[in-house]
């Protein structure tokens, strides 16, 4: 007898044939999948447990995120309307006004939602920059994933010089602040990945995660080629202490990269953070030869659709030209982007199509593969995810289908990526365990959940005096354009 047969379903599964059963079943058991096929023959074959009736539903593997932040999820929309300044804003709250406890708050709201949005996978970047300080923060925070259910990886590592650091904690109500070596946060970020890398029954992993690729360049944006002044000791030091803690815990490099990062990465050959082991976030303003650079080296690119490609774009129809592996995620949840998979899907093919001013870029198949199995692989786990075969983790979902906006009922991968949306995800399985049945989540108190968040939420506002960036400008209501037309960040908070 087997665990789980969901049957009755179009069961779309992502298999190196990409084969789309209209009439499909999955058999589950010990949290695989046991095989994939139509279902009056998997009925007829197994003899389960628990059979869910799929009807009227699309059945595909679970969504993989391939970059997204523990944090955000605390601060959507804040300092939204103050742009310019909002990477300084969020960076100081993080390091300096968030307690132990925000961590684990933060991630069971973060987790949630992910879950909600059929996302069985999803990376968190801990903080705008990545905060290791302390191996607290990535603990707390993979709890909270591991309570809901849903497969984290934890992504933590140095942020950018200068050295020392001041970071402050919480205690009893009263904040501590010291300075941190570079070699200190090192040695915090080595500890959560010797904790966390394939935890909780590998539904946690841990990769390491500098900020960017290179330090000495703009970490945010391209760099014009006339500023690229070659590697820096610092840079040089970076990449080889990067290189030997991914070699010594057998893990991943994870990282940000844009225009000029590669050019000059690849200058250190021995150890440059490029390579099959590395995967780079962003990578908006790369020239064509940089892009050549990842694809020969067979470094895993991935990107999340906004503002930022409309004057920088992620190269992303050439890179798939040249052979990489190019992931579509998120980059969520602040200030203004979500967890919703399927928006981002139809959002970076209306920008790649825009830019290039062609409507044929991106068909809704390679849209769907970037999230599923080209995610998979990004990361470093397509022999277990990103697919629906047999052997591999029985990671899966399920859509209501049976909606006026998803009707009628054929294309139904082109009815996923282009009329779908997050809260069509009806049921949620992860390692064979049903974690969301008919949008009910079964593993945590979901409200609870919320009313902590909100409260921490509010606690951290109040302490990191966030409230000026919360309030709606004069030009909020009734115009075209919006304008501040006051002076909000002052440099002089940032201590």
């Amino acid at each position: 007898m087997i665990d789980l047969l969901l049957v009755n379903g179009v069961v779309i599964t992502m298999d190196s044939e990409r084969r789309i059963l209209e009439d499909g079943a999955v058999a589950i058991h010990n949290g695989r999948i046991v095989e994939v096929g139509e279902t009056e023959l998997l009925r007829g074959k197994y003899e389960a447990e628990r059979t869910i009736d799929c009807k009227h539903h699309c059945v595909l593997p679970g969504l993989i995120d391939a970059h997204g932040h523990g944090g955000h999820s605390m601060f959507k929309t804040i300092a939204m309307d103050s742009p310019s300044f909002w990477m300084p804003v969020m960076t100081h709250t993080y390091k300096h006004f968030v307690t132990d406890e925000f961590w684990y708050y933060e991630g069971k709201i973060n987790a949630l939602e992910r879950l909600k949005a059929g996302i069985t996978t999803g990376a968190c970047v801990l903080g705008s920059m990545p905060r290791s300080d302390d191996p607290v923060f990535a603990l707390n925070h993979a709890k909270a994933y591991a309570e809901v259910g849903v497969r984290e990886i934890v992504c933590t590592g140095p942020c950018n010089p200068p050295w020392p650091h001041s970071f402050s904690r919480w205690v009893d109500g009263k904040r501590i602040t010291r300075d941190v070596t570079y070699e200190e946060v090192l040695q915090g970020a080595e500890a959560v990945i010797e904790a966390l890398n394939h935890a909780h029954d590998d539904r946690i992993r841990a990769f390491i995660t500098p900020f960017v690729i290179v330090t000495s360049v703009n970490p945010s944006a391209p760099t014009p080629a006339d500023q690229l002044y070659g590697l820096t000791d610092h840079d040089r030091y970076q990449a080889k202490r990067i290189r030997e803690i991914a070699r010594k815990y057998d893990t991943r490099i994870h990282s940000d990269a844009f225009g000029g990062m590669v050019h000059l990465a690849i200058q250190d050959k021995e150890n440059a953070l490029l390579g099959p082991d590395v995967h780079l976030q962003h990578c908006r303003g790369l020239s064509f030869d940089e892009a050549r650079i990842l694809a020969e080296t067979g470094t895993n690119v991935s990107s999340a659709p906004g503002f930022g490609q409309v004057n920088a774009r992620t190269p992303i129809t050439e890179l798939i030209e040249l052979g990489a592996t190019v992931a579509i995620t998120t980059d969520g949840t602040a200030p203004a982007a979500s967890f919703d998979m399927f928006q981002a899907m139809r959002k970076t093919q209306l920008i790649h199509q825009a830019a290039l001013k062609d409507y044929y870029y991106l068909p809704a198949g390679k849209l769907l593969e970037m999230v599923t199995i080209d995610a998979a692989r990004c990361v470093g786990w397509d022999d277990e995810l990103g697919s629906l075969e047999a052997g591999k983790k029985a990671d899966v979902i399920t859509v209501d289908m049976r909606q006026p906006h998803l009707t009628p009922a054929f294309m139904y991968v082109h009815r996923l990526v282009h009329q779908a949306v997050a809260s069509d995800v009806d049921n949620v399985i992860v390692d064979g365990k049903i974690v969301m049945e008919n949008r009910n989540v079964l593993t945590v108190d979901e409200g609870l959940a919320i009313d902590e968040a909100n409260a921490e939420a509010q606690r951290t506002v109040e302490r990191a005096g966030l409230q000026k960036y919360m309030q709606p400008t004069k030009y909020f209501w009734g115009h075209a354009r919006a304008y501040l037309d006051e002076k909000r960040f002052d440099p002089g908070d940032l201590v």
